[in-house]
């Protein structure tokens, strides 16, 4: 099928289903949802023709997004089985799959598999950590069943340190650091149940140096030629307008803002309270004026009517909340494209960078990183360096880790508890980072909003 439109394909996959008996109903949803997605990402990068290759990139780009928590693990594996089907199609000319379950290539006995079972629920694993412990799990007890161990009874130093040399024979060296980090955590629950003679943490505390891709930040002429675009006498600019405003300012990630809901806002206190999708984690954020304004005007004269909590619906009818986070980051590409800036594939420019954006502007600033930290709602203030690689030249906060060191401890999360921001310390914060000099200065306005207007609070939440 060389020389196969991918439009032309996506067609031909779904009559290949078809003729194989699906379902008409499931049929359209699976077209829509699951083909079509692969044709508009092929025509966003500039290809009209099929290719494996640039599909594997496709393939590649959605376990960035599952990762990043901004598509569900569902969504993910419905978009994958539709690139996977044409794959199929292209290549063999039949969509039948027939994939195995994720690590069902690794074989053991009963045995094993129930100490498995019994592993992966002893704590409350977050979705998209399980599958990376069920894999590695998977793989270390079926090569140890396939080495002759039927049980732990002899299973030792050797057999781990032959393993984790087996491992970085065939991987790269990123999954080597996941299977050490993982191969650890279940050596620990194996000690403790008694299983294992030892937890071999020492053996298992080698460093692995990931590689790490630094992406991109946006420039404020981009965020303003995007801004500068929306037309805000529309609903759907409205809405448009208060979503990246949202981002630009407080650098919430796109999943947080697709999940925000009405009672979210604390319009009297002028607050924002969620609770991060991606770590579980409650987070505090000032509703700045700038804000505050763009998410009136949008709730007050643009939101359909509809029951949903969410405040952000689709501007055409079901109006509802958007299926995935994707959704947000394709309008934000369709204005960026319409601003004449064109995108590559992977090129980091997305919807995400605005939070890399923000975070940067926060570690240039007269402010530490530890409050950088709790601005973005990061657990661990370490992850903020990434932002410092980003415009070293112009690092000035303060570092905490002196305290830590005068203080006496050991863990610079001990020391953050001396630090804890509140929300008007995280809008000083946000208002020190604004760049006077930038195209954007004329929109942002960081003091505290807020409101005491009973009726007005009302029709907010979505009471009257």
């Amino acid at each position: 099928m060389e020389g196969t439109s991918v439009k032309e394909l996506a067609i031909k996959t779904r009559e290949a289903m078809r003729t194989g008996g699906t379902a008409e109903f499931s049929l359209w949803r699976q077209y829509v949802g699951g083909l079509l997605p692969v044709v508009r990402w092929f025509r966003r990068r500039g290809d009209e023709i099929f290719s494996t290759d640039v599909a594997r990139e496709y393939l590649k780009g959605l376990t960035e997004r599952v990762n990043r928590n901004d598509i569900s693990r569902d969504h993910y594996n419905y978009l994958r089985r539709g690139a996977m089907r044409m794959i199929a199609v292209f290549e063999t000319g039949s969509p039948d799959l027939n994939l195995p379950k994720r690590g069902s290539r690794y074989q053991f006995n009963e045995y094993y598999e129930l100490l498995l079972k019994e592993f992966s629920e002893s704590e409350n694993f977050h979705k998209n950590t399980l599958g990376d412990i069920v894999w590695v799990t998977r793989k270390f007890f079926a090569w140890l069943y396939e080495n002759g161990h039927d049980d732990l009874t002899y299973v030792g130093a050797d057999e781990v340190q032959q393993f984790i040399i087996y491992c970085s024979n065939s991987m790269k060296i990123n999954s080597i650091h996941n299977v050490k980090l993982y191969l650890k955590k279940l050596c620990v629950y194996l000690n403790n149940r008694g299983l294992l003679p030892n937890s071999y943490e020492g053996l298992l505390t080698f460093t692995v140096s990931r590689e790490a891709r630094q992406l991109p930040t946006t420039s404020s002429e981009e965020i303003e030629a995007v801004f500068s675009l929306i037309d805000r006498d529309t609903p759907k600019g409205k809405r448009d307008y208060a979503m990246f405003m949202l981002a630009v300012v407080t650098g919430l990630r796109a999943v947080d803002i697709m999940h925000l809901r009405l009672s979210d806002i604390d319009w009297r206190n002028g607050e924002i309270n969620i609770i991060q999708s991606k770590t579980g984690q409650s987070l505090q954020l000032p509703l700045t004026t700038d804000v505050g304004e763009a998410l009136q005007d949008y709730i007050l004269n643009g939101r359909r009517k509809s029951i949903s909590p969410e405040v952000f619906l689709r501007f055409h009818p079901p109006y509802r909340a958007f299926a995935d986070a994707v959704a947000i980051g394709d309008i934000y590409d369709e204005y960026l494209k319409a601003a004449g800036y064109e995108r590559a594939a992977f090129d980091g420019k997305g919807f995400h960078s605005l939070r890399r954006t923000v975070g940067t502007n926060l570690v240039t600033s007269d402010i530490s990183l530890e409050l950088a930290a709790q601005v973005l709602g990061k657990i661990d203030p370490d992850s903020m360096k990434k932002y410092i690689a980003l415009d070293v030249d112009h690092l000035k906060g303060n570092d905490l880790s002196l305290i830590q060191q005068w203080l006496g401890h050991v863990n610079l999360e001990t020391t953050l508890v001396y630090a804890y921001a509140d929300t008007e310390h995280k809008r000083k914060a946000l208002e020190a980072s604004i760049d006077q000099d930038s195209p954007l200065a004329k929109r942002r306005n960081p003091a505290r909003f807020t409101l005491s207007d009973d009726e007005t609070v009302k029709k907010l939440y979505g009471l009257m």
